[in-house]
């Protein structure tokens, strides 16, 4: 009887400890615990980063916070959580964020056609034909599509394309799927307006556009790489950007007596874009597809080939909005690029493509 006693005595204190020891552990490896709400905590890695992917997530974050200080014109626009008076603006914004997905009145509406084409450009048996037929259905959806096919990002030859079936012909079916994922965003990143917020919301449309596009090719260039799903990826952490934008937007136009504060606004976005994007993305029943790599994004992780295709798409569209902006010259931008992404060929190759269509923007 004694004996028995102890054992059970010693099984029982065991247990303890381990659930003790077990605990913590997997606290921190569920979702929602991270500042940016419902996505894991940036420890949450199971494995050690690369430091040249490492030193490519630094790089991203260092620039896309020089290019949403763009528009503010302090002397100071580093990324902060804190400022004098400004403590309600990024307390509501919080708030409002953490109910994008679940209040409709904060989430932007599906497109229409988004479950019917997502099922068509994800089967691998698809057609560029038959995804435009679907696009078809929708005039004002051809009609942007044809736009953006015809754009200098966009276009692979000079003759204009005038139909879907040309432009089916001319980018096949990888770059019309690509075309379509960019077609469905644009509209629901709705209108800058006017003043900062407005140059910002459309310093977040450029870089969104640009960045999916080198996403794009970088993926499409590697062994491993889902050049799909590294533009929708792009597209829809874009989206989340700008979402964080209208919202802080809110509640600055509320307090019109605080003059917004750049490093504040570049420290919600910071924190913010890749959570809500995955918000998002769950309500527009996107999740399966880009989950993991828009919580990798979130968790501030470079592992994995469609985020280390993400991170270069983000840095060299930052290297050229910087550049388009007398911010940077072209050499220093170019050597900054060389030193995250060894491939010559491939940044030369994306550089012309990003500097060509910012400038026949104007």
């Amino acid at each position: 009887m004694d004996t028995w006693f102890w054992i059970a005595l010693a099984t029982c204190v065991m247990g303890v400890i381990a659930v003790a020891w077990w605990r913590p552990r997997s606290r921190r490896g569920r979702s929602g615990e991270g500042m940016g709400g419902n996505t894991p905590s940036r420890s949450a890695s199971a494995f050690p980063v690369d430091p040249a992917t490492q030193r490519m997530e630094t790089v991203y974050r260092q620039l896309l916070a020089r290019v949403y200080a763009l528009p503010f014109p302090e002397a100071d626009p580093t990324p902060r959580m804190q400022g004098a008076g400004h403590d309600p603006v990024i307390s509501r914004s919080v708030a409002q964020l953490q109910e994008v997905g679940k209040d409709v009145r904060h989430t932007p509406r599906r497109p229409g056609l988004l479950p019917q084409l997502m099922r068509e450009v994800s089967d691998p048996d698809s057609s560029g034909t038959r995804i435009a037929r679907i696009v078809a259905q929708d005039p004002v959806l051809a009609a942007s599509l044809l736009r953006i096919a015809n754009s200098a990002l966009y276009r692979v030859q000079a003759r204009p394309v005038e139909s879907l079936e040309r432009a089916v012909a001319a980018v096949g079916t990888d770059g019309i799927r690509r075309l379509v994922a960019t077609v469905l965003v644009q509209p629901v990143m709705g209108a800058s307006g006017d003043g900062v917020f407005g140059r910002l919301g459309a310093l977040v449309w450029e870089h969104t556009g640009l960045a999916s596009a080198a996403a794009a090719e970088h993926a499409r260039r590697q062994p491993d790489g889902q050049a799909f799903v590294a533009q929708l990826a792009g597209l829809m952490l874009g989206l989340g950007a700008a979402v964080v934008v209208r919202t802080v937007r809110e509640q600055y136009v509320r307090r019109p007596s605080l003059v917004p504060d750049g490093g504040v606004v570049a420290a919600l976005l910071g924190e913010w874009a890749a959570s809500t994007a995955i918000r998002i993305s769950a309500c527009w029943e996107l999740s399966g597809q880009l989950d993991p790599t828009l919580e990798a994004l979130a968790r501030g992780s470079a592992n994995g080939a469609a985020v280390r295709s993400l991170r270069y798409g983000g840095i060299v569209s930052a290297l050229a909005l910087l550049w388009r902006d007398n911010a940077l010259d072209e050499p220093v931008a170019l050597a900054q690029l060389a030193a995250v992404e060894p491939d010559a060929e491939l940044n030369e190759a994306v550089w012309k493509r990003l500097r060509r269509s910012l400038e026949d923007q104007g």
